[in-house]
């Protein structure tokens, strides 16, 4: 699967802004994962695909597969799996504002606390908690765990969470 660099998932949003203009229809996005880190926060250059929330949900559903075919995308370039893991604990901020489509991110923290939530060893997880905790500039275990118990609801929380957040924050101490 080819990765997304900024400037596609930007090119791919005024797309989506566009075909919603040409439908007289305005459409949201609320950012997380990987989308976010490669634009909001810079720390990395693309991502495999857009983890989001968005609406309305049916004409997003068609614009995003009419997207995939005509650039040859995976049918998940832009997906909404994320959407159980999206509560009202998270913080949301605003990103980028087009004609008819609104862009939102979640915050720092709420994106470490899912990142940390998700717990998949394995992939990026580690290291862009790693990289979030650098950019708060994290100072103890207890301050990570207050910000997922901030940011998580518990009943979210997968049983791994705990070794995963401990072995993120070790490794972090360790960090150059």
């Amino acid at each position: 699967m080819a990765e997304l660099s900024r400037a596609d998932i930007l090119k791919y949003f005024e797309e989506i802004n566009n075909r919603l203009a040409f439908d007289g229809k305005h459409g949201e996005i609320l950012l997380t994962g990987g989308a976010a880190l490669t634009l909001v926060f810079n720390a990395r250059n693309s991502t495999r695909d857009i983890d989001a929330v968005f609406r309305p949900m049916q004409d997003m559903r068609k614009i995003i597969s009419s997207i995939a075919k005509e650039h040859s995308l995976e049918s998940d370039w832009l997906n909404d799996a994320v959407k159980t893991y999206v509560t009202d604990k998270l913080t949301v901020e605003p990103f980028k504002a087009y004609s008819n489509l609104t862009i939102t991110t979640v915050d720092a923290k709420s994106l470490l606390a899912m990142k940390l939530n998700s717990a998949r060893f394995g992939t990026k997880d580690m290291d862009d908690s790693i990289f979030l905790m650098n950019l708060l500039n994290i100072k103890t275990e207890k301050e990570v765990f207050d910000i997922l118990d901030k940011h998580v609801d518990p009943f979210l929380r997968k049983t791994r969470v705990k070794f995963f957040t401990q072995e993120a924050f070790q490794k972090y101490l360790q960090a150059p």
